[in-house]
Parts: C-alpha cells; sequence; structure tokens
C-alpha cells in the first residue's frame, strides 16, 4: 500500500463516542502506524484515547495530547482530531516522559532517542511538549543533542483551553494506552520521501532596542539597567496599576510580546506575569543576559496569513514531492491577537493554500522548529510540518 495521511473530526458531546468516530474517518478502513490525537480538554479523557485505540485495531503506535482548540479543513471546534499515517515505507516510533520524572534537557534525550528504532532516507522528530513544565527550550536542546543538525525537530506544546489548569497526553508504543498530565511525547518519524517543515508569525520590531541586563531563564529582571517591569510599562503605555492586577496584566502582555535577535530574524517571547516586588517580567523561554530585544507588533494581515504562509512552504519544502499531509501548530494567544473575524480569516486561508490537501492542526502553547542550530522554541507562531 502507498504511503497515506488520513484526517478524521468528530464533536460528539461523549469522549469515547468522538474519539472512534474521528479514528475510524482518519483510518477510512486501512491500518494505520501512527496515529496522532488532538483533543479538547473537555474530551481529553482516557476513555477518549482508549476508544481511538480500540477504533485503529488495539495494537497501535500513538501520541496526542489536549489543546486549546483543533483546527481541519472541514473547520473549527471542540472535539476530538484524529491524524493517521501508514502505507510501504513509513516508520514510526515513540516516546513519553511523565511530568513526576521530568528533568527538561534529559527528557528531550528520551524523546529524540525514538530515532534509533528508524532506519529510514528520511527523518524528523515529532515533538508534543508541555508549555506548563517549564521552559520547554530545555527539551528541545535536549532532543537537538541526541537528533544533531541533520534530523529537524517540529511539534507544538498541548494546551488546555487557556484556563492554566495543566495538559493532558495520551501515549501508547503497542498494546496499552496512557493518559498522562503535563507530559512530554515524541515521535520519530521516517519515509523514503522527504518531509518538509516551515514557520511563520507576522510580527515585526517596533521602537529602540533593549539590552537584558539581568535575567534567570525566562525571568527578565532587568532591561537597560532598570527593572524589566518598569520598563516594560514605560514602553508599552501600560499603567503603573497593571502590575497589581493579575487579570488585566496578562490580556494586556500577552498581545505585547518581545521579540529575541536572531541572525534569521525574530523569536517571540509572549510575557505572561509579572512581579511588582522584584520588578521581574516572566516570559515562555529563556531571554538570556545580554541578548538584544525589542517590542514587536503585529502586521494584521502578515499574522492572519501566518498560518497560510507556514502551511504552504512546509509544503513547498518537499522538492517537488506530493504532499499527503499537513500538521500545523498555531499560538493559542494569536486568537486573542487577531479577535475572532481576523482569526476566521486566518483559518479560510489556511484552507485556500492547502487545499486539496489534508490537514490538521491545534492552538499550542508554543510552536516547535529547529531546522538549523540550537534554539527551536518558539511563541505566537505557526509551524508546519508537511508529510509526503
Amino acid at each position: 500500500m502507498k504511503r497515506w495521511f488520513g484526517v478524521g473530526r468528530s464533536l460528539l458531546a461523549d469522549p469515547a463516542e468522538a474519539g472512534a468516530q474521528a479514528c475510524r474517518e482518519a483510518l477510512g478502513g486501512r491500518r494505520a502506524g501512527l496515529l496522532i490525537v488532538f483533543a479538547a480538554l473537555s474530551h481529553a479523557t482516557p476513555e477518549m484515547a482508549a476508544a481511538v485505540h480500540a477504533a485503529a485495531g488495539g495494537d497501535v503506535l500513538m501520541i496526542g495530547c489536549s489543546t486549546s482548540g483543533e483546527f481541519t479543513a472541514v473547520g473549527r471546534g471542540s472535539g476530538v482530531v484524529v491524524n493517521a499515517l501508514g502505507g510501504d515505507g513509513f516508520a514510526a516510533s515513540v516516546r513519553a516522559v511523565p511530568y513526576n520524572s521530568m528533568d527538561l534537557y534529559r527528557a528531550g534525550e528520551t524523546l529524540a532517542g525514538a530515532l534509533d528504532d528508524v532506519v529510514a532516507e528520511q527523518r524528523v522528530v515529532l515533538m508534543l511538549g508541555d508549555g506548563r513544565s517549564g521552559d520547554q527550550q530545555e527539551v528541545v536542546r535536549g532532543a537537538y543533542s541526541v537528533a544533531g543538525a541533520r534530523v529537524p525537530l517540529v511539534g507544538g506544546c498541548a494546551g488546555d483551553d487557556v484556563t492554566q489548569t495543566g495538559t493532558y497526553a495520551f501515549f501508547s508504543s503497542g498494546p496499552d494506552v496512557r493518559v498522562l498530565k503535563n507530559a512530554v511525547l515524541g515521535a520519530a518519524l521516517g519515509a523514503p520521501a522527504p518531509f518538509g517543515i516551515a514557520m511563520s508569525h507576522g510580527w515585526h520590531r517596533t521602537g529602540e532596542p533593549m539590552v537584558v541586563t539581568r535575567s534567570a531563564g525566562g525571568t527578565i529582571l532587568e532591561l537597560d539597567g532598570e527593572p524589566a517591569l518598569d520598563v516594560y510599562l514605560r514602553r508599552t503605555g501600560g499603567s503603573p496599576d497593571l502590575a497589581g492586577d493579575a487579570g488585566a496584566f496578562v490580556p494586556f502582555a500577552a498581545v505585547r510580546p518581545l521579540g529575541l535577535a536572531r541572525r534569521t530574524g525574530e523569536d517571540i517571547r509572549i510575557i505572561f506575569a509579572c512581579d511588582p516586588e522584584a520588578g521581574s517580567i516572566y516570559s515562555l523561554a529563556d531571554t538570556p543576559e545580554g541578548a538584544m530585544v525589542w517590542l514587536m507588533e503585529q502586521d494584521v494581515d502578515a499574522v492572519v496569513d501566518a498560518a497560510a504562509a507556514a502551511g504552504r512552504a512546509a509544503a513547498e519544502a518537499l522538492d517537488g514531492a506530493t504532499p499527503l499531509g499537513v500538521l500545523v501548530f498555531d499560538c493559542c494567544v494569536r486568537p486573542m491577537a487577531l479577535g475572532q473575524d481576523n482569526t476566521d480569516r486566518a483559518a479560510e486561508r489556511l484552507r485556500a493554500a492547502l487545499d486539496p490537501i489534508p490537514f490538521s492542526g491545534f492552538y499550542s502553547n508554543g510552536e516547535i522548529v529547529l531546522t538549523r542550530g540550537a534554539k527551536g522554541m518558539h511563541h505566537l507562531t505557526v509551524a508546519a510540518l508537511a508529510v509526503s
């Protein structure tokens, strides 16, 4: 059987029934080598995971996670999406690291260790991280230490419907199914034809640069030698009262990110919290001392087009091979920045850009793309993986 990629979606209220229905649609009567499951928080249950697995025959590799919303070519909604891959020449191996045993760097090493089981001309590591379990850049760094520069990394971090209550991962390496809270998962994929990877965000620098003069991981303590919170509020025009009101600060800051200078552009750092006592702000990934950062603002049309641009570029990166399907990882903060109308426009552009290629994706708590260098954790970004 030729290699294939199937997508199924169900919005049934019962999680188990939705999972089984979505899986049957994705399979179309075929035998899968790997299932990739995206589920709304309301559907991220052991019963759903078991039903998906059983519908595929009860002995299949499976990874998946909860989301802040899922989407396919037929629309967005809260339910279950199943992606199924199989056919001649396709190979896969999976790994899971539970939260309670997690050293982030070693977790990344474990995920990329799945490459040992995959012998193929073309390989990629698909990663499903967890944006709540510390700095996921460490997971990416650990995976890179094993995968090296020749094997790209791509994926997204599980979502929790932006509730900050915790995420869920669905995993099977064969007959057993596990549902793990705040875990990280990985799948090494192999094929004789290329994988295409791309990313896009549509934001650009504004104003004068700032130097991170003191930081620790994702905590930024000083900018230009002053308390980072003071500088951030002054440069964004935010009221000092925001610092003491987390309910107001989070939506204000989430759409006023910082851009971390890279040779190829900027990595976006979402500011999600502050500490008025310490004068610090918190980003979702490492922002090292000595780094140059800017405030970022959106070019609305470019941000709307980012998902379509990433999906289109991933499909075009297949060196002329026919794309069988595309996975898309879209930041959960982007709908907040875009608003409902522009979020709908972004979905329409993605469908138009990929038609008639099957695709699915979810709104994530961080996006992973690493094709060169050792940095690969992104935010307010869209990542895409095309399979051929």
